[in-house]
């Protein structure tokens, strides 16, 4: 039987040319990848031995990466909203369908990410109460003693920083063509 660190030397490009077939960032493929070693290494250290050794690996990475879909499938709840809020479709260059325009989209909506965790935290979390979480000020208001006005000046303040940072992103696009 072949040893998990022969397996691992000899098959490694391969087994994440594979996963990186299956997802498209780099660095979760090589996470994944990681953790379907260190899932064999437990195996191995339990049980003593497995018989078909890559094909477990294989196993173990289909599994994977069906969870890192399903993992990714809950975070794009956010999306429509912040397509509501911002009418991400300017900001994209008009190229049609495509995995370009995924690309882009992706990219928007990863900037679009960053700047909500760079807000201020008193206008980050007005920003996600009222529109990722659908609350109306008035709620927000009555859960934080925080007057409705203030509450929608702080959104006007996030949303015009957000703006800005898609302003920027569509600049970048306009230089790229």
């Amino acid at each position: 039987m072949v040893s998990l660190d022969k397996i691992y030397r000899r098959e490694r490009n391969k087994i994440l040319a594979w996963v990186r077939s299956k997802v498209s960032d780099p660095e979760e493929a090589e996470d994944l990848l990681q953790e379907s070693f260190l899932i064999a290494v437990a195996e191995l250290d339990s049980n003593g031995s497995i018989e078909y050794l890559l094909a477990y690996i294989y196993a173990v990475l289909r599994n994977k990466v069906g969870d890192w879909y399903r993992k990714k499938k809950t975070r794009k709840y956010l999306v429509p909203e912040l397509e509501n809020e911002f009418d991400i479709e300017k900001a994209i260059p008009a190229q049609g369908a495509g995995p370009e325009r995924e690309f882009y989209q992706k990219l928007v909506l990863e900037e679009l990410s960053l700047a909500i965790a760079e807000l201020p935290a008193e206008q980050k979390s007005v920003f996600i109460a009222n529109v990722l979480e659908g609350k109306t000020f008035r709620k927000i208001s009555e859960e934080t003693g925080i007057p409705e006005g203030t509450l929608s000046a702080r959104k006007a303040y996030a949303k015009e920083f957000l703006s800005k940072r898609l302003k920027a992103l569509r600049s970048l696009f306009l230089e790229e063509f």
